[in-house]
Parts: structure tokens; C-alpha cells; sequence
């Protein structure tokens, strides 16, 4: 997940833009809900859109939301998170570091929910009248969700019990960069009439867990707190558009 790349770009686009934009009524506001599973573990989603269509033919849009994500996970790892500790490079470079593996420690947990409200930047465009295909990204945020019991797992040794509670602040920054709980979704949406529609999309999430001590300690010294689960997802949703 890259925002220091991209967000200076979206920016510069979207408020080039929306000048143009909010000369006519083109917004577009709406909400969803969706139900998503993958290994282990399934989520909801609530969010709300409002976007702005751009172009002379209004086909795409872009704007902001919110979402708020529930996690509800069973039997999962969660792994080192910090890009600094799993792949030794921060910024850009992240993205095509290979892993260090005798950092990656992991925490197990039997059950885990992480609740993740978010906001989000929001792509859409329209196929057909009827189609539309979108994507969305969460940016910033909190994460909230009760203590949980785990086994911590080092790279070599023992296993030990550890509580932690999901990481509080969540920001999009590049890849493992990332901090806290964040959802992407690719999605095509269909619309029935101009009030309802019905989704299909893929998640991509990210949940974290930061444990009440520095449990893990780096062959080279490093302390670290927070693990991290990612997971693939496919999604279900209906929306409703205002």
C-alpha cells in the first residue's frame, strides 16, 4: 500500500479537478454493506462514498469516505510487522525488499476480532449504465477491539503466552510501512435501478495486534510489539445510492 507515492499525485489530480466539478450536480453519494470471507477468518464492512464525477461523459469518479471493517478471525498467525525489521528498508524500497526470516517472529491467536474505522480514497467507473466498476483504499484511522490472549512464537525457541490488543492508529503509508488495520476492495457493482445495486469484489486486509510488552527481540537487538495479518478476501455487498 503506497501513500507517499500516490497521494501527492491523487491530490494534485483530484483537486485540478473538482473545481470543474462542482459547476454541475455530478456528485455521487452512497452506502454499502458487505460480507467477506477468506482463510480462517470473515469481515464486515460498512461504508459511505461521496464522489465526484469527472470527464465530459461523467464515467469516472473520485472522492473520499469511511468505512468501519469488523475481523472476525480464527486460528490465524499474525507476523512481524514493521517494514524495518521484516525487509530492513523503509520508503519505497520496501516494496521489492525480501523478507529477512529470522526476524519474523509470529504471535498465535485462537480467536481475534480487530474493528478498524477508516477513512478511505475512492475510485469508480462506469462501464455501462447498469456497471460500474470501483476501488477503494483506506488511509487513516483507529482500530479498537478487546485484549486477547496469544502463544508468541520466536524465529527460534519456545513458545510463550502474550496478550496484545489491536494496534489504536492505522495510517496508509508503502506496503509494510503500513501501520494498524487498513481494507483495500476491487469490486464491479451492478445496478438494479438508480437506488440499489449489488456487489462482488476482492479485500485485501490488513489487521494488527500490538502485544502489552516487547516480546520479540531481533537477532541484532531490535525490540518489537506489533504483528501483523494479511489477508485475501472475497466480498459480497449491496448498496444503496442517495
Amino acid at each position: 500500500m503506497t501513500l507517499k507515492i500516490f497521494t501527492p499525485i491523487y491530490f494534485i489530480l483530484f483537486f485540478t479537478n473538482i473545481v470543474e466539478a462542482q459547476k454541475t450536480n455530478n456528485k455521487l453519494k452512497s452506502a454499502s454493506l458487505s460480507l467477506a470471507f477468506g482463510s480462517n477468518q470473515f469481515s464486515t464492512a460498512i461504508d459511505y462514498k461521496y464522489l465526484w464525477k469527472l470527464g465530459k461523459k461523467e464515467r469516472f469518479a473520485t472522492g473520499f469516505g469511511a468505512r468501519l471493517t469488523s475481523n472476525f478471525g480464527s486460528k490465524n498467525y499474525y507476523t512481524t510487522a514493521p517494514a524495518k525489521l521484516t525487509s530492513g528498508k523503509t520508503g519505497p524500497g520496501v516494496l521489492f525488499g525480501d523478507d529477512i526470516t529470522q526476524n519474523i517472529d509470529s504471535v498465535f491467536f485462537s480467536t481475534s476480532q480487530v474493528n478498524a474505522l477508516n477513512l478511505s480514497i475512492n475510485f469508480a467507473y462506469k462501464i455501462k449504465e447498469k456497471i460500474t466498476l470501483g476501488f477503494n483504499i483506506d488511509a487513516i484511522g483507529v482500530s479498537f477491539g478487546s485484549n486477547k490472549t496469544g502463544t508468541y512464537f520466536p524465529n527460534v525457541g519456545v513458545g510463550s503466552t502474550v496478550s496484545a490488543k489491536p494496534t489504536s492508529f492505522n495510517a496508509l503509508l508503502i506496503s509494510d510501512n503500513d501501520k494498524g488495520s487498513l481494507n483495500s476492495e476491487l469490486y464491479g457493482q451492478y445496478n438494479f435501478n438508480k437506488k440499489w445495486g449489488a456487489k462482488l469484489g476482492f479485500q485485501f486486509l490488513f489487521t494488527e495486534y500490538k502485544t502489552n510488552t516487547l516480546v520479540q527481540t531481533t537477532p541484532t537487538g531490535d525490540k518489537n510489539d506489533r504483528f501483523r495479518n494479511k489477508a485475501s478476501q472475497i466480498s459480497l455487498g449491496i448498496t444503496h445510492i442517495f
